[in-house]
């Protein structure tokens, strides 16, 4: 396994159609965004990150649970243990929020997702960065400009979020 990875991008389809290498300037990295991905898909396959030995590993996860109705609690109690598994590879971690879409339904269980998240990463000392602030309307949807299909991203919002990842990058 490669050891001279800088950054890990993780989580579903959000993450892995990015194309990270180019929208973060980073050679050095790899991303392990796989589509249809669960929060029990990462967290089965998280060990190949403490092969790899990144410096920092950006996650963001759980939409594919919450479209699937899995239980909140189960969702969390699989995030709280990427998290652990994660901080035992040492390395950086920075949660991303889950992205809100276009359906209000799904969105409902999101918002209270994130809240749980972000609680949680505060209590950890654990960088949570939410993008939904910027890539949400009035009605609390993704923005029709920043999305594809009302859950996938258009290379608008890559290129924004990239631009926020790359301004966390430099203060670290």
């Amino acid at each position: 396994m490669k050891k001279n990875i800088k950054i890990v991008m993780l989580g579903d389809s959000i993450t892995g159609r990015g194309d990270w290498k180019k929208l973060l300037e980073e050679e050095k990295l790899i991303n392990l965004g796989l589509d249809g991905d669960t929060t029990t898909g990462i967290l089965n396959r998280i060990n190949i990150i403490g092969e790899i030995e990144p410096k920092i590993v950006f996650l963001m996860a759980g939409i594919n649970d919450l479209c699937l109705s899995i239980p909140l609690k189960d969702i969390f109690k699989n995030y709280k243990n990427i998290l652990e598994k994660l901080e035992s590879f040492n390395t950086k971690i920075i949660v991303q929020a889950t992205l809100l879409t276009q359906m209000p339904t799904v969105n409902k269980k999101v918002k209270i997702f994130n809240n749980m998240l972000e609680e949680y990463c505060l209590s950890k000392k654990i960088l949570f960065i939410n993008l939904n602030k910027s890539f949400s309307n009035e009605e609390g949807l993704l923005k029709k400009e920043l999305t594809i299909d009302g859950l996938h991203l258009g290379q608008k919002a890559y290129l924004s979020w990239a631009y926020k990842l790359k301004s966390e990058l430099t203060s670290i």
